[in-house]
């Protein structure tokens, strides 16, 4: 069994941080005030602005074994069985996942379904999910500088037969 951290961009760090100390003063005036509402409010930013984010951050982890694919996130688990996987992808996208930094892999599975995922050391949590199963780039990718000289040199050759 292999248990991978979730990489954390800083600048993801620095905005819950904020939220969280944010929530934390906000306990504390409303707790100032006084009266049972108030007190209310203070432990709900105490739970949900303060706590959820914490366990989010300190329990977003991905846990491989010879069969399964564990992902959690604070209350959330996925269990992926590690042969209905068909593809590894990097990916930068920005949609809601148990992943805490852009610098993301998609993992499809049972043909139609995906999760991102940001393991801190991509390369091994490849390896130990199958690097044949690696297809590199999403194909929504920028072109790279040898793409853009193929494409090139195959719009000169249609260009020369056409003469």
């Amino acid at each position: 069994m292999s248990v991978f951290k979730s990489k954390i961009d800083k600048w993801l760090l620095f905005c819950l941080t904020l939220s969280i100390v944010a929530c934390l003063l906000g306990a504390f005036v409303a707790l100032k005030v006084g009266g049972s509402v108030n007190y209310v409010f203070a432990v709900f930013f105490l739970v949900m602005g303060a706590g959820f984010p914490l366990w989010i951050m300190m329990s977003t982890r991905y846990i491989v074994n010879a069969e399964n694919l564990e992902i959690v996130s604070g209350p959330f688990t996925w269990n992926i069985p590690i042969e209905s996987i068909t593809a590894l992808r990097d990916s930068q996208s920005a949609s809601a996942s148990p992943a805490l930094s852009l610098d993301r892999l998609e993992i499809i599975y049972d043909e139609d379904k995906s999760i991102l995922v940001s393991p801190e050391d991509k390369m091994k949590f490849i390896e130990k999910l199958g690097i044949e199963k690696y297809t590199g780039m999403h194909k929504n990718r920028q072109r790279t500088s040898k793409d853009k000289t193929s494409v090139n040199s195959k719009k000169k050759k249609k260009n020369r037969r056409s003469l």
